[in-house]
């Protein structure tokens, strides 16, 4: 049995889904978070969410932010978010839903795409599958929150 899955642009209605996805993904999210979230995300010409609709729900979604580099030329679309609903991975979704941004992509003058990935024994089954889209492994991010501006 073939699945039948539309990749649209998100949109408000889809919300309620994108809070299970990313629960899913590992950021247990609240509604109103996710409202908050995607209220700054929509109205950034920067950023782009492409949605996995099947049988009337959002079942996979990326989202994409565009941005030029200091390291080269041109224009830099980076995956921020990537998943598929548990119920449906291995159905071709990512696959689509990477295929699709690809193609965003390349119709946005976009030269380079990448993304990150948590270095876990719970996503080296996402880390083939990025290799098998074509992405190659670079570097080590880090991260950390900016200390506070102390006034005296």
């Amino acid at each position: 049995m073939s699945l039948d899955v539309t990749i649209r642009h998100s949109s408000t209605t889809d919300l309620q889904d994108m809070v299970i996805l990313m629960d899913q993904l590992g950021y247990p999210t609240t509604y109103a978070e996710m409202e908050e979230r995607y209220t700054h995300i929509a109205a950034d010409a920067n950023f782009t969410t492409l949605v996995a609709e099947a049988r009337g729900r959002v079942v996979g979604l990326i989202g994409l932010q565009t941005s030029y580099l200091y390291e080269k030329n041109g224009r830099h679309c980076r995956i921020l978010a990537l998943v598929v609903h548990d119920q449906f991975r291995g159905s071709g979704i990512g696959r689509q839903l990477i295929l699709e941004a690809e193609q965003w992509a390349a119709t946005h003058n976009v030269d380079s795409l990448s993304l990150n990935s948590a270095n876990s024994p719970e996503r080296e089954a996402a880390h083939q599958f990025y290799r098998q889209m074509g992405f190659t492994a670079g570097s080590t991010g880090f991260s950390k929150k900016p200390q506070m501006l102390q006034h005296t």
